[in-house]
């Protein structure tokens, strides 16, 4: 189905103080918070444009302006709760400072991600609803997965110098390695419905960190 396009919208015309791009960024945004709550709660695969219109409370035609299926949707909600994700640990890691010791500067991290991923709405899409669901979103979350374990090793850098020296390849394999670590136990964690501590999650995720860096050279 095409989007549709109004007649207001062609004018461009001021409403309620908006104009026509604000109107659309507004809408765009009501769908990505629907979207959340929709696949973060039913599942992508129970999803449809209607419910996903419902809990906007906006028409069809506003969810064809923005989105030509609900796998873009499901990938546009995708994106902006990793990148909440990533911005999360970043400041959490500038908190701590270029001076700061390394594992403290993990251990910061790591509390930011629990801490993020304890709506378990964020968790279910990051982890389990775009699985299996095409080729674009498979290669969307690796791509997602890759830049999680470069952001490690971009950490590890400032303490480990020699690493710019090493087998990049391996290098990256181990930020990948520890990046796949901490998913799999936010898995776990979701899955078992948050009955360890966020305590427990960092203190456990950041031994396995500790641990490979002491291989390290």
């Amino acid at each position: 189905m095409t989007k549709s396009v109004t007649s207001d919208d062609n004018k461009g015309r001021v409403y309620g103080g908006e104009n026509l791009e604000e109107r659309r960024t507004r809408r765009r945004q009501q769908f990505l918070d629907a979207g959340l709550q929709v696949f973060g709660t039913l599942g992508y695969r129970a999803a449809t444009v209607r419910i996903l219109c419902k809990q906007a409370e906006l028409t069809d035609r506003y969810f064809y302006e923005s989105f030509d299926t609900t796998e873009d949707l499901l990938m546009g909600v995708y994106r902006r709760e990793c990148a909440a994700l990533e911005s999360c640990v970043i400041q959490a890691l500038a908190a701590v400072g270029d001076g700061g010791e390394f594992m403290g500067a993990i251990e910061a991290g790591l509390d930011a991600v629990f801490t993020h991923v304890s709506d378990p709405r964020v968790a279910r899409v990051i982890w389990i609803e775009v699985m299996g669901i095409s080729p674009r979103i498979d290669k969307m979350y690796n791509d997602t997965m890759d830049g999680f374990g470069n952001l490690v090793m971009t950490v590890a850098r400032q303490r480990y110098k020699d690493l710019g020296t090493q087998d990049q390849d391996e290098i990256r394999m181990v930020g990948l390695a520890l990046a796949g670590a901490v998913s799999q136990c936010v898995l776990h964690w979701l899955l078992g419905g948050y009955r360890e501590s966020k305590a427990s999650m960092v203190s456990a995720t950041s031994r396995v960190f500790r641990g490979l860096m002491s291989t390290l050279p």
